[in-house]
């Protein structure tokens, strides 16, 4: 199984006048699992950008890809999608180890869950010089890499119904893999995607919900990342974010985010950090709203809970 080719069709209409992250096409590492996470195990019960649009009661997660996910897999190694530099030897004695689960998203695609001993996830380090037990997330689907990621969960909607495997690999502050006596550190899963029945949840079917309670305080700062694309960091207080229950019900104080460019959603955020591969030229307004379980927007007196920033986007 590959990633739907029509969610690609989808966003290439928004992203066709992005600025390209980089060109080329990205080679698998190894898919020795050096954390010892048994690579045949799935795990069917749950669980920074691509969904483009599920469930803020006006769209599908079908319609585009997160920002996290909106593909990345062309730029973030060499500017042609290969590991060339010399790979990070972890300490073969005490390495980071990884593991990872997927669940089925209600709303279509899935949920990508890891964890990781040894090992610092730093976003605001990314493309940047390497530190010992430092870096990030990249994942690859069926042996091609879709995108870089920050946060321990995150959503990918580039998948239909059928077996997949899914792989997510330790990466370098600057984008080189780490490995243990030569092995990439990896951990791997085949997952088989469920038939995604539209008709049975609400896509966001209530127009919102009132925040009750202290307003929560949302903030968001995008930078451009020094390799490909920008950075986003959200500063969120007041919201608990939760990829655990996401599609059930409502409880009050706990949801997710979503990420918008000049209006067209990215993707859906369960931490506070994702990387954009790219934005078009001009002054661009990113919005981050906060959203309840079930991916109806929260509002007070009827405005929706979110921050904006705009930055400005050079040729």
């Amino acid at each position: 199984m590959r990633t739907n080719a029509h969610l690609r069709v989808l966003t290439a209409l928004f992203t066709a006048a992005l600025v390209a992250a980089a060109c080329g096409e990205s080679n698998a590492p190894t898919t020795t699992d050096a954390s010892n996470t048994d690579a045949s195990e799935s795990t069917t019960t749950h669980s920074d950008v691509h969904d483009g649009g599920d469930d803020d009661g006006h769209h599908h997660d079908h319609d585009a890809e997160s920002a996290e996910s909106v593909h990345d897999e062309n730029g973030d190694d060499d500017g042609n999608g290969h590991h060339h530099d010399a790979p990070v030897d972890a300490d073969a004695a005490n390495p980071p180890t990884i593991a990872v689960e997927v669940d089925a998203d209600p709303a279509g695609g899935i949920n990508i869950h890891v964890t990781t001993t040894g090992f610092d996830v730093v976003p605001e380090a990314a493309s940047t010089d390497h530190i010992d037990g430092e870096g990030h997330f990249h994942l690859w689907i069926d042996g091609e890499k879709v995108m870089r990621f920050y946060n321990e969960s995150v959503y990918f909607a580039g998948v239909t119904e059928g077996e997949v495997e899914v792989m997510v690999e330790l990466s370098a502050n600057d984008h080189r893999q780490y490995v243990v006596d030569g092995e990439p550190i990896v951990a791997m899963t085949t997952f088989t995607v469920p038939p995604h029945d539209h008709g049975a949840h609400s896509h966001g079917a209530a127009d919102s919900i009132a925040w009750e309670g202290e307003a929560p305080a949302l903030a968001v700062e995008v930078v451009e990342d020094p390799k490909s694309g920008f950075n986003a960091f959200v500063t969120v207080d007041g919201l608990t974010l939760s990829a655990d229950n996401v599609g059930g019900p409502n409880v009050d104080g706990e949801g997710h985010l979503h990420i918008y460019a000049n209006g067209q959603k990215l993707g859906r955020l369960y931490g506070t950090a994702t990387h954009i591969p790219a934005l078009p030229e001009g002054d661009v307004e990113i919005t981050v709203g906060a959203f309840s379980n079930d991916h109806s927007p929260y509002v007070i007196d009827g405005e929706p809970v979110e921050a904006s920033t705009t930055i400005t986007v050079a040729s």
